[in-house]
């Protein structure tokens, strides 16, 4: 459903806002419309302007090239830096997640603030596993030192890479690990900092582009400079060179679900994961269980009988049908579709 000109997080695949839009209605509950920064593709700036016209114009960064996410969270980092020195910035990763209890998610994110504030580290907001998750990255957490406003503060140990089902199913036994929300806390000064020792090259662009941000010479200066930055990710780039005297951990219960893969999206939406299908457009299904069945299609009816642990998803220009437990697999298939050049719409 996700394309190149439309991609999921724009679309309104649970109920009739788009991801985007419940994300950012999730912030407004807390915080004023001129502190959400948005970081995106230049191409999507249009779909953000739409369908979320409280933020100011000028909040919205708009990446020129994809340079992973080192170079767009040091882009970030620098509007709201050069704008208020002093700030702290809670980062909210990807507009594709769900987020079932939006009190205790804001009252997470204002805790971590304090605390990165008090402190001036980093603090990271991740959930306990509701499953043996083999599709999200994990983290390993250490003992419990601190606490702030009711909410445990744990050392952090370490990033664990996505685990195959075994390793998934003895870290959800453990209660030494949790799901990497990404949800993170910073002061902006700590990270521009981070950037100098870490990533010289890259915060030579950064400091080049400052003096431009919010003049008319911004967008130039950007398109310019921007295409230079070294094509990795901040975790490779900046958190794995930290040390566990850096980085914090908050454990939370918000309900939270990440909507990579449909099988993601089944498990957090399903009230019970043995018999419920999730459906979406016209569709009737008898005799089948844990399954998902979606269509976009007007006036066209999707039907199954008698396959259970599958997902059907119909389109106008596309149809899926696979198990969910290989859900994870369809983007090896649009990669493949892309190398094949069949079509060209998918992202």
């Amino acid at each position: 459903m996700s394309r190149k000109e439309f991609p999921k997080q724009f679309q309104a695949l649970v109920g009739d806002s788009s991801m985007f839009q419940t994300t950012v209605n999730r912030v407004l509950k807390n915080f004023d419309p001129k502190d959400v920064y948005v970081s995106t593709g230049a191409e999507y700036v249009s779909f953000v302007r739409k369908q979320a016209p409280q933020i100011p114009r000028g909040n919205i960064i708009g990446e020129p090239v994809r340079r992973d996410t080192l170079g767009a969270v040091g882009l970030a980092n620098l509007f709201v830096y050069k704008k208020h020195p002093d700030a702290i910035i809670a980062a909210i990763w990807g507009a594709d997640h769900i987020v079932k209890d939006t009190r205790e998610f804001n009252k997470a994110i204002n805790h971590a603030a304090e605390y990165s504030s008090k402190t001036n580290k980093l603090v990271k907001i991740d959930v306990r596993p509701t499953f043996p998750s083999e599709h999200n990255g994990w983290v390993k957490i250490g003992d419990q030192i601190d606490t702030i406003n009711g909410f445990r503060v744990h050392e952090f140990v370490k990033f664990v890479e996505k685990p195959n089902e075994r390793n998934a199913k003895k870290m959800f036994r453990s209660r030494k690990y949790l799901i990497n929300t990404g949800y993170l806390v910073w002061p902006a000064e700590l990270m521009h900092n981070l950037f100098k020792k870490h990533q010289p090259k890259a915060h030579r662009l950064l400091e080049q582009i400052k003096p431009s941000i919010g003049s008319l010479g911004q967008g130039r200066a950007i398109k310019k400079l921007y295409p230079q930055f070294e094509k990795t990710s901040i975790d490779y780039g900046i958190f794995e060179k930290l040390s566990t005297k850096d980085t914090v951990v908050l454990p939370v219960d918000i309900g939270w679900i990440d909507v990579g893969t449909w099988q993601l999206l089944y498990e957090g939406l399903a009230d019970n994961h043995q018999r419920d299908n999730l459906t979406k457009g016209i569709t009737e299904v008898i005799d089948s269980q844990r399954s998902i069945i979606y269509s976009n299609v007007p006036n066209k009816i999707v039907s199954v009988i008698g396959v259970s642990d599958v997902i059907v998803v119909d389109t106008e220009d596309g149809l899926i049908i696979c198990s969910m437990h290989e859900s994870d697999k369809i983007k090896e298939l649009v990669n493949k579709m892309k190398e094949d050049k069949k079509l060209k719409i998918y992202t």
